[in-house]
């Protein structure tokens, strides 16, 4: 009886990594490159990676442009996330700010399984 007892003991232990790993997963977003395209418009090219393996609605994606450690603009954008997302499709943000001759940095966050006031609290000084 202590043999079973002891082994209906140890099979979850020794069950549980592989069942937790089978469904973990991560999003992912990769700021590609910005560029000037206009005298008032920046361009960022981004994309998103979804290791989840289904999809993903109504994620919050945040973009800052900062100017040596001072936010000049934060953009936050609501997006479906399908699960084939590897990384491969570019996609563009335009941000209306005069670019000409400055240089930028942009600080970027995504935002699944967060409470609101944690975006808020991200974006808190943005203007």
């Amino acid at each position: 009886m202590k043999k079973l007892s002891v082994l209906l003991f140890v099979i979850p232990f020794l069950i549980g990594p592989f069942l937790s790993s089978a469904h973990s997963g991560d999003l992912q977003l990769q700021v590609k490159d910005f560029e000037c395209i206009e005298d008032n418009k920046l361009v960022v090219h981004y994309t998103i990676v979804n290791t989840f393996g289904f999809d993903y609605k109504n994620v919050s994606l945040g973009f800052k442009l900062v100017e040596d450690d001072k936010t000049i603009t934060c953009k936050e954008l609501k997006v479906d996330v399908p699960k084939e997302a590897d990384g491969s499709q570019i996609n563009d943000l335009v941000l209306n700010v005069p670019c000409s001759n400055k240089s930028f940095s942009i600080k970027s966050a995504i935002f699944y399984y967060v409470k609101r006031y944690k975006i808020e609290e991200w974006f808190s000084d943005c203007k």
